[in-house]
């Protein structure tokens, strides 16, 4: 058996009820049989904030799962974020452990409201799950 990389954007008011929807909705679309390859594959996350508020999530969700050996987080992180970067990474590179999650804030939370047409809607948090699950 192998494993697929996934990333998944969800909004609600916790972490935890965006997790439950978004593996609610693949296991409805992938089904329940296992494997899939998706968000549906796992039953936890841990929630990493970021380092620095400059940071893009999305990009950085990419940057991670890009060094799931290990050898890209010289090049992808600087020296200061390189210790967080290898503890997402572990986490997010076992396909049978937890999804990573960052929190999307700042610009990147104002383009979403506007996006989903979110705008005005009070305690909308918006959430990036990453990683890896079985395929």
């Amino acid at each position: 058996m192998g494993a697929s990389d996934f990333m998944n954007i969800g909004w609600g008011k916790s972490a935890r009820e965006v997790f439950r929807e978004l593996v609610s909705d693949a296991q409805y679309e992938s089904g329940h049989g296992g494997y899939t390859g998706t968000i549906a594959e796992k039953g936890s996350f841990t929630l990493f904030e970021l380092p620095s508020k400059r940071m893009d999530p999305f990009k950085t969700a990419n940057k991670v799962m890009e060094c799931y050996c290990g050898e890209g987080i010289k090049k992808n992180f600087k020296p200061e974020h390189r210790q967080w970067a290898s503890r997402v990474s572990e986490t997010c590179s076992d396909k049978w452990g937890p999804a990573a999650c960052f929190e999307v804030n700042g610009k990147h939370a104002q383009d979403l409201r506007k996006r989903y047409r979110l705008q005005g809607k009070r305690g909308v948090k918006f959430f990036v799950f990453f990683g890896l699950a079985s395929s």
